[in-house]
């Protein structure tokens, strides 16, 4: 029997009761021949009868997706987790499976009292009773990486804490290195397995779990969540306590309110549920597309309503950010998909850069109008958006394009935060509240001088860039010619498109050159009055003047260029 490719999994031989537990999970889930063609022929069923104590029965009874689903739960936590992951990837992961994939349930049971008590006095140093008044022994809440307490403060204020499980971390490390393995032996043996790139996804996940576990973070974003709505009295955001957090205890605010699927609950207390909906999409936009800092899982279970139908939510783990110029591109795509307008679409991904050559750029396209006008005819009101994102998402792994997390991260987020809104409110037409915010966003970003400046910046900065490097590059190509070693090699395609792109690119940087070049110079005449004056105002400020009037027909002659062209 061959067992080299079983002690491949470094992590496994430190625990080979963990190794054993997901072998026989996954035999007994009926992929037993999945295992013999990762390369564990010894995995045979003799085998794995034995390690399994002969409980191997092959499962006829369920479908792949299911018997995938149920051998994640039997894993365990770290399992769930990525499965929860895979759910929001269906670019990575086949739809039918991605459905299945939202059915995990996180079944674990709460840690004892006493442990609980005991993390919290090792990561404080202090005794419990030392720094609370009361401390409810009784989980609030648990879940796969912590459970939650509720506590009160010597001062009198309620909290709760959220209490890392014992041992999570080295469970995480040992279930990740196992994971990163057999993905690597799927990508190995399997090749029907390489179009969904197991390996990045387990990356991924890695990643994910990583800043998920560590608490300090999570402090840090409830933190950054306060400052961006402190002064927006329709959200809620709990107040931290960072005196007592580390990496495996956080303590905030304890909020008391009614979850927002609790529909009868906030009936009797009078809350306006139609206005709750549109809050919730107004809530989600905002933290996305105003700030770029948002809540990467804000299902249902982490909403919550307190009086005057303000909006709270908790549990700030996942969270998405995205830079100044990934905002402009989230928006040129959602303002190409309110508009209906498929070549916005593509052209977004394409300055993404996730678009390679070998991309059949007009089959995209068409299939990306395909989709946008199947959408165009079904009433506003009854849109889909988490449909119209699984389908897109589907559209673009058939091309062999991957989306960055941060997109599936606003997609996800759209289509949770339209599923709670409607169940608050079933007529709710969320394109027709998406629209105006999306439009006025974009135009609002568009109009910023600092967009213009950025693109004149960036530039500056290559041509910079090109003039130190220049003569270096110069003198080793010289150097080549003069031994007689410069050889080159040549493909070109596409030559006129290539030469017609280069032009208009440099006719723009040298328009946005003269136009900052008049701008520092009109800035000086104005600043500087010279000259013979005319009711009172200097020549040298009148020509400052003009040239202010000069640069910005200049920017908008190139602004009106980039926009017919995408800013491409």
């Amino acid at each position: 029997m061959d067992l080299g490719s079983l002690t491949r999994l470094p992590q496994t031989l430190r625990n080979l009761g963990r190794g054993r537990h997901i072998l026989g999970v996954l035999t007994r889930h009926g992929f037993a021949d999945v295992l013999a063609r990762l390369g564990l022929e010894g995995a045979s069923h003799t085998f794995l009868k034995i390690i399994t104590f002969n409980r191997y029965r092959p499962d006829e009874g369920h479908t792949t997706e299911e018997r995938i689903r149920m051998a994640m739960e039997e894993m365990g936590p770290t399992f769930v987790k990525l499965g929860q992951i895979m759910a929001t990837r269906p670019d990575l992961v086949p739809l039918s499976l991605v459905t299945e994939l939202r059915r995990l349930e996180d079944r674990v049971p709460p840690f004892g009292a006493e442990a609980a008590v005991a993390e919290i006095e090792a990561e404080l140093k202090q005794k419990v009773g030392d720094v609370f008044a009361d401390f409810e022994r009784e989980p609030l809440a648990a879940g796969s990486i912590a459970q939650v307490h509720r506590a009160t403060l010597k001062s009198g204020h309620k909290v709760v804490l959220k209490v890392r499980r014992p041992g999570l971390e080295r469970m995480i490390r040992t279930d990740v290195d196992i994971m990163g393995k057999l993905a690597q032996l799927l990508e190995e043996n399997l090749p029907e397995s390489r179009p969904y790139h197991p390996k990045a996804v387990v990356a991924e996940f890695a990643r994910s779990i990583t800043r998920e576990i560590d608490f300090t973070r999570e402090a840090f974003n409830i933190q950054k969540f306060a400052r961006n709505f402190g002064g927006d009295e329709r959200y809620v955001v709990p107040q931290v306590h960072p005196e007592l957090c580390t990496k495996k205890l956080l303590t905030v605010e304890f909020v008391e309110g009614i979850k927002i699927t609790n529909l009868d609950s906030l009936r009797k207390e009078g809350h306006d549920l139609p206005k709750l909906a549109r809050s919730g999409v107004n809530y989600v936009l905002m933290q996305i597309f105003k700030h770029g800092f948002f809540h990467g899982d804000p299902h249902p279970g982490n909403f919550f309503v307190l009086p005057g139908d303000k909006l709270c939510l908790v549990d700030y783990g996942l969270v998405g950010a995205l830079d100044e110029e990934r905002l402009d591109e989230l928006l040129g795509f959602m303002a190409g998909v309110v508009g209906k307008d498929a070549e916005k679409v593509v052209r977004t991904f394409r300055h993404m850069g996730i678009l390679g050559d070998e991309v059949d750029m007009r089959r995209l396209r068409l299939d990306a109008q395909d989709l946008i006008e199947r959408y165009a005819e079904i009433p506003l009101g009854r849109v889909d958006m988490g449909k119209f994102f699984a389908e897109l998402y589907e559209t673009l792994a058939r091309h062999q394009i991957r989306v960055p997390p941060d997109v599936h991260l606003l997609g996800k987020a759209l289509a949770t935060a339209e599923g709670i809104a409607r169940q608050l409110d079933p007529s709710l037409d969320l394109i027709a509240e998406i629209r105006p915010f999306i439009v006025k966003t974009y135009f609002e970003r568009l109009a910023r001088f600092k967009v213009v400046g950025r693109e004149v910046r960036r530039a500056l900065e290559e041509y910079g860039a090109l003039l130190r490097t220049l003569p270096g590059e110069a003198s080793r190509i010289l150097t080549q010619l003069r031994k007689g070693e410069f050889e080159v090699a040549a493909h070109l395609r596409d030559q006129e498109r290539l030469v017609r792109d280069g032009n208009r690119s440099s006719n723009r940087v040298a328009t946005g050159l003269v136009m900052a070049g008049v701008l520092i110079g009109s800035s000086m005449l104005l600043i500087i009055p010279v000259g013979p004056t005319w009711h009172g105002v200097a020549m040298s400020q009148m020509a400052g003047g003009l040239g202010y009037m000069i640069s910005g027909f200049l920017g908008l002659t190139l602004f009106a260029a980039m926009w017919r062209s995408g800013g491409g």
